[in-house]
This record gives C-alpha cells, sequence and structure tokens, in this order.
C-alpha cells in the first residue's frame, strides 16, 4: 500500500528532474557574472587602498597618518570580504555547471575558484598587516606595515585580474548551444 503512495512522488521527482536542472544552468551565466563583477570590485578597491596607502607615505604626521591608516584598514577588510564573496560564488557556479555537465565551464571556473582562493588568502594577509599598521605607535610602523599590505595586495590585484579573466571565459562557454550539447540547455 505505502509503495503506491510513494510512486507518485517519485514519477513527478523524475519528470521534474530535468526542469530543475535546466533552471540550474540558466543560473550559471549569473553566478559567472557575480564572480566577474567581485573581482572587478577588488581591483577597484585596491586602487583606492593604494591612495590612502601612499597619503600615508608622504605624511610627516601622526594623526594625519593614523586616520589614512585607519582607512586603509577598512578598505583592505572590504576588499577581504569581497574575496569570500567571490570564493563562495564560485563554487556555487561550479557546482551548478557540473550539474549541467557544461565540462568546458567548469574548467574555467575551475581557475576562477584558484585565483579567487589566492584573492583571499593575499587579502587577509593584508588586512593582518593594515591592522598592525593601526596599532602601530609610530609613524615608521605605520609606514611600514602599509607597504607590506599594499605590496600583498598588489599580488592579489593579479589573481583577482586572472579570477575575472577565467569567468569572462567561463561566460563565453555558456551559449545555449554548449548547454543543450551537454543535455540540460533550453
Amino acid at each position: 500500500m505505502k509503495l503506491l503512495q510513494v510512486g507518485p512522488c517519485l514519477i513527478c521527482l523524475i519528470l521534474l528532474g530535468p526542469l530543475v536542472s535546466s533552471g540550474q544552468c540558466e543560473l550559471i551565466k549569473r553566478d559567472i557574472e557575480n564572480v566577474r563583477s567581485t573581482a572587478v570590485e577588488v581591483l577597484q578597491l585596491s586602487d583606492t587602498l593604494e591612495v590612502f596607502v601612499s597619503a600615508v607615505g608622504r605624511t610627516k604626521q601622526y594623526r594625519t597618518a593614523r586616520s589614512n591608516t585607519r582607512k586603509a584598514q577598512i578598505y583592505s577588510g572590504e576588499i577581504l570580504a569581497a574575496a569570500y564573496r567571490a570564493v563562495a560564488t564560485v563554487a556555487e557556479a561550479r557546482q551548478r555547471a557540473e550539474t549541467c555537465g557544461a565540462a568546458d565551464v567548469e574548467r574555467h571556473l575551475s581557475h576562477a575558484a584558484g585565483s579567487a582562493e589566492k584573492v583571499r588568502d593575499l587579502a587577509d594577509q593584508a588586512f593582518g598587516y593594515a591592522k598592525r599598521a593601526y596599532a602601530s605607535r609610530s609613524l615608521a610602523g605605520m609606514q611600514t606595515y602599509l607597504k607590506k599590505a599594499l605590496t600583498t595586495i598588489r599580488e592579489a590585484e593579479v589573481a583577482a585580474s586572472a579570477a575575472a579573466f577565467a569567468a569572462s571565459e567561463a561566460h563565453f562557454s555558456t551559449s545555449p548551444e554548449v548547454l543543450v550539447a551537454a543535455g540540460k540547455g533550453p
């Protein structure tokens, strides 16, 4: 008797499975665009961070340097938050690509994931330097730690550019023809 009750539910799941999978495939492009835009956001924030770091490097007044160091710390924290968002979004996009059977997209997203993780790790390191700079009680200490933070962020910029490029490649690999060939498209 219970077997008869389970039967219709099982049939519904089998029939609705391709529709759910197709919906997942349509969301890949949105996720990929989110990865790319987050990587670009990291690049923009790092430009702003550089402005405050260079201001600290030029100043001779402790109060001004401390104020700019605090702003640099805030921007490095925003870079770190964006990097964490990129890692989470690319993981979700990879899962959707795997569900859709889009191997080429998944390959590009794998490269984007590696780059996003590198950005996150470097941003975490830079944020640590920025915190130490703000905690420093000397102008020279602030300048030294902020130079280290900036150097680390410049490395993160390279990785962010690589993540944005890989996401763009993944986006171009998500044409309807590719998704239909994988059996999951419209």
